[in-house]
C-alpha cells in the first residue's frame, strides 16, 4: 500500500539518506569523510534552494507498507502541477512506487485541467518511466529535459 504524508522535521535523517542514495555513485571515489561532507553540503544547498524558489511547495514522504520509501516535492501553480523532486530508496526502486504516485498525479492534473510537468537529467533511468506514462519533451537543455503530461483535448 502506497501512502503520501506530509514531511516533518523528524524526517530529516531519512531525507538525507535518500539524497545520498541517489548520489553515492558520483562521489564513490572520495574518502568517506569527504563524501559525507560534500553530500551534506549539497543536500543543505538543495533544501535552501527549493525553499527559496518554491515557498508554497508541498513536501511529502512516500510510504510503502507503512515504511518511509521516498519523497515527493510538488509545486502547484495556476497552469501546472510540477513534480519538483520524486525519489524512492534504492532497495525499493522497480516496485512500482513512483509509477503509482505519478499516475495519481496525472489523474489529479487531468481533473484540474492543467499540465503535469517535471525536469529530468538526460541520463536518468527514470526517463523511461516518464515516457511510458505519456510524458513528452517540451524543452531541452544541455543537461535537462523539461517534460510534460497533458490530457488529450
Amino acid at each position: 500500500m502506497i501512502h503520501l504524508r506530509p514531511a516533518h522535521a523528524d524526517d530529516e535523517a531519512f531525507l538525507f539518506d535518500l539524497f545520498c542514495g541517489a548520489r553515492e555513485a558520483e562521489f564513490a571515489v572520495l574518502p568517506q569523510t569527504q563524501r559525507e561532507t560534500l553530500l551534506r553540503l549539497q543536500y543543505q544547498a538543495q533544501s535552501r534552494d527549493y525553499a527559496a524558489r518554491l515557498p508554497r511547495s508541498q513536501h511529502f514522504i512516500i510510504e510503502y507498507g507503512g515504511n518511509s520509501a521516498g519523497r515527493l516535492l510538488l509545486n502547484l501553480d495556476a497552469d501546472e502541477l510540477r513534480v519538483v523532486d520524486i525519489a524512492v530508496v534504492p532497495q525499493l526502486r522497480g516496485h512500482g512506487i513512483a509509477s503509482a504516485v505519478l499516475k495519481s498525479l496525472i489523474a489529479e492534473a487531468q481533473g484540474a485541467g492543467i499540465a503535469l510537468r517535471l525536469s529530468v537529467w538526460h541520463d536518468n533511468p527514470a526517463l523511461a518511466l516518464y515516457r511510458r506514462l505519456g510524458f513528452y519533451v517540451r524543452e531541452e537543455s544541455a543537461t535537462y529535459l523539461e517534460m510534460e503530461w497533458r490530457s488529450p483535448s
